[in-house]
């Protein structure tokens, strides 16, 4: 076997397509969804095409500051109304996600020529710190505003994709107040990047992150980053950023459906606000259903233990 990182002929061994450092985090998060596959299993997702030291030398060092990163922040839920301010090195975030989309790709045998030498190189080396000009990250809060308790949905705090849905323009054309009558926008079309060979976004619990790999010689990179900066409800993460207060990204609707990338001022951002001012500024029966699923969820943890 070739190994998909180093390149030599070696033995394979099993590669976690996420960290399992990670996934420690969540031991009630044991089955595997492969949407795929139309499967559904109790087994990590992996591919095995890694040699042994690649997985467990070269690229581990990206294993561990993910789980530190992720510890630090977002095993833990939010509401609306938390400020959630974040430190961290975006070298390692952009080495992070892209070596899990590497890995995501090679599981499903899809196009992976973006992942080159010099690619591979940034992954593999500690030393190599100075952060890809054509890959952009994006980060916000993801926190459930809707009625409806995530369970309801099953567990799934950890997920990702490929090529997510990014509109162009709002969802909502008009809200008629008097009535509370949501007219649909019924043209809202793709939003389309110039240069864009590959896309992702991956949600671990409390987090979204939005994966952006451009074409090497670009152009548009810039133009593309001020749209995605200022038409989306993330925050371009920057390698001389400090401390940032991260944004909610999510709305009733895409809490639930995290593939679809909603504008800032899509109406239902809005549609969700009046409904819970509709209901008393609190959805009781969703308070009480989060209440019995803690009691749920650690039964869960202490029969799956990692």
């Amino acid at each position: 076997m070739k190994c998909a990182y180093c390149g030599k002929e070696a033995k394979g061994t099993k590669e976690h397509i996420i960290s399992s450092a990670v996934l420690d985090l969540f031991p009630e998060c044991f089955l595997t969804f492969d949407d795929a596959r139309s499967v559904i299993h109790e087994a990590d997702p992996m591919v095995k095409d890694v040699c042994a030291d690649c997985n467990n030398n070269k690229i581990a060092y990206i294993d561990s500051y993910a789980k530190e990163f992720i510890s630090q922040y977002f095993t833990r839920r939010y509401n609306e109304d938390d400020t959630v301010e974040i430190e961290y090195d975006y070298v390692m975030i952009q080495k992070m996600l892209l070596k899990y989309a590497f890995n995501d790709s090679r599981s499903h045998k899809e196009d992976c020529s973006f992942f080159d030498k010099e690619i591979l190189h940034y992954i593999m080396n500690p030393c190599d710190n100075a952060p890809k000009e054509n890959v952009t990250v994006l980060c916000g809060l993801a926190i459930n505003v809707s009625p409806m308790h995530e369970a309801m949905f099953g567990n799934l705090k950890l997920r990702w994709c490929k090529n997510p849905l990014f509109y162009s323009n709002s969802t909502i054309r008009n809200i008629d107040y008097e009535t509370g009558q949501i007219f649909l926008n019924e043209n809202v079309e793709k939003e389309e990047f110039p240069d864009l060979q590959l896309s992702y976004i991956f949600r671990f619990n409390s987090v979204q992150f939005l994966l952006m790999c451009w074409s090497k010689n670009s152009k548009k990179i810039q133009q593309n980053n001020v749209v995605l900066e200022h038409q989306y409800p993330y925050h371009l993460m920057k390698v001389n950023d400090e401390k940032v207060a991260l944004p909610i990204c999510t709305n009733e609707f895409n809490y639930h459906n995290y593939e679809h990338i909603h504008v800032c001022w899509d109406g239902l951002f809005e549609v969700g606000y009046l409904r819970k001012h509709a209901s008393g500024g609190t959805y009781k029966y969703k308070e009480l259903f989060e209440k019995e699923w803690v009691v749920e969820e650690k039964r869960i943890k202490d029969k799956h233990p990692r």
